[in-house]
């Protein structure tokens, strides 16, 4: 119960920071760093919750990985590529 919990808080977290990057077209106060560390450490603990087959562990890291890398992608396209 307490993974599950944790990791709708975890999940949800990355949800209001794409909306504002979206709603607002601004991703400079976000730091590129701490996108690309929290991306590959969710694909990381994905990856362990495969392996010991934790149902918790993969859904929620699952949909955070989705958001934090639609983030991060977004802040690649809005502060690197686009002028």
């Amino acid at each position: 119960m307490i993974g599950y919990i944790a990791g709708i808080l975890t999940t949800i977290a990355f949800a209001p920071q794409l909306i504002k990057a979206i709603k607002t077209k601004s991703t400079r106060d976000i730091s590129l760093m701490m996108l690309i560390c929290t991306t590959i450490g969710m694909m990381l603990w994905l990856a362990h919750g495969l392996i010991i087959n934790d149902l918790a562990l993969i859904a929620a890291n699952s949909i955070s990985v989705t958001l934090a890398s639609a983030l991060l992608i977004y802040k690649l396209k809005q502060d690197y590529i686009t002028t």
